[in-house]
């Protein structure tokens, strides 16, 4: 059994990592888009357009398989380290019941479950770092591209409207540099149109990963501990649907006067259920007239603060949590931001975004400490946005 805080913790190592390599990306678009807009004679221009793309494809390529090798290596570790801990939390469980938890490294059931929780994750993983993207307007339109089209297309772009006298230097570069922030590296499913964050598809994926190894644990743990029946964690800010059967007691098999069945009920095995996709929410063995529930009914109702106004809108507490992740997203944009203008040396722009990016940070401190919700600043975190930009973006937010 994992914990609501264990969950939240988890994936945020892997989720740096893409941080990281969408800020890599941002910062050569950005070196490449100036280079092509101080480039104002077209044919001058496809003469090196192809070795500059090819540059490009080289350098983003390493960093890319850079990133996805050392992330595979890391997945195995990461669920050995989780099937332990899972383990460790049940420990007491079965110290109740005078039986001994089993050892993983004996366990053949045990290895199977992490191995293919892990192959599993890296196939995702892998997956989605041949797939990236970004997205941008056309028109009244947002499309998605592939991130080398997307280059193709943007240079070229920048170059244009230099050349042609559309735009002056500093607004076409500032434009595409803008564009590639706001939309953020996209891992881009072209089959079905899904798309995300490259940071939220990492994390959604290694959840996911970790939640069915998980299950999958705490199944054999009431295999073997003869339990039919589970208890439910439960954690503040739940969504609405997981809130209704959050911190109860349910059966595993069939149902039971005052226990609803635990598939049926929560949904334990679907995407959106009880261990699916970013779910926080875990179940152990119980042993009703022997264990004692976590929470009372009374408890559960009041989990949560009231809800609170904040400058004319009212929000409960997984609303308050939604506008905290809103405000934490549009921080990253705004340094991934200043990592561009930086990149390109423009001062203007980097400091009309370090004083944008001031106020979402005061911003943030007066909404979350409304809500009674602490600062989650590794979610706001990029961490290209090294120490001599965010000291650059400080000084000139004070300007």
């Amino acid at each position: 059994m994992l914990t609501p805080d264990q969950l939240k913790d988890i994936p945020d190592y892997f989720v740096g990592l893409y941080q990281d390599l969408e800020a890599f990306v941002i910062k050569d678009f950005a070196r490449r888009v100036a280079k092509a807009g101080k480039i104002t004679a077209t044919a001058e221009w496809q003469a090196i357009r192809a070795k500059e793309i090819g540059a490009a494809l080289s350098e983003l390529e390493k960093e890319i398989k850079r990133v996805t090798e050392f992330s595979q290596d890391e997945i195995d570790a990461l669920m050995n380290d989780v099937a332990d801990l899972s383990l460790n939390n049940d420990g007491p469980i079965y110290e109740q019941l005078g039986k001994k938890a089993p050892n993983i490294e004996k366990s053949v059931t045990l290895q199977s479950y992490i191995a293919a929780a892990a192959e599993q994750t890296k196939g995702e993983l892998f997956n989605m770092s041949q797939s990236l993207g970004f997205a941008r307007k056309v028109g009244n339109k947002i499309e998605y591209l592939p991130m080398f089209e997307f280059y193709n297309k943007s240079l070229d772009l920048a170059q244009f409207q230099v050349s042609t006298g559309v735009l002056d230097y500093n607004t076409a570069t500032r434009n595409a540099v803008k564009q590639i922030a706001q939309s953020g590296l996209r891992w881009v499913d072209y089959e079905s149109g899904w798309h995300n964050r490259v940071d939220v598809a990492a994390r959604r994926a290694v959840m996911t990963g970790v939640n069915q190894m998980s299950s999958k644990m705490n199944n054999q743990v009431a295999k073997d501990l003869d339990a039919d029946y589970v208890e439910v964690t439960a954690h503040s800010g739940a969504r609405p649907d997981h809130a209704e059967w959050q911190g109860k007691v349910f059966k595993i098999h069939g149902s039971a006067k005052g226990y609803p069945n635990l598939a049926a009920t929560t949904g334990l095995g679907t995407v959106t259920g009880l261990c699916g996709a970013n779910c926080r929410h875990n179940y152990y063995a119980f042993f009703p007239g022997i264990s004692i529930p976590t929470y009372s009914e009374k408890e559960l109702k009041r989990i949560d603060p009231e809800p609170f106004e904040f400058e004319g809108n009212t929000y409960n507490h997984y609303e308050a949590t939604q506008k905290q992740r809103q405000i934490e997203t549009a921080m990253r944009q705004s340094k991934n931001e200043l990592i561009g203008y930086d990149a390109i040396g423009d001062k203007e722009a980097f400091t009309i975004a370090s004083i944008k990016l001031q106020r979402q940070k005061q911003f943030y401190k007066e909404f979350s400490k409304e809500a009674g919700l602490p600062l989650q600043n590794e979610r706001n975190q990029v961490v290209k946005f090294d120490k001599s930009v965010s000291q650059k973006s400080v000084w000139a937010g004070k300007k």
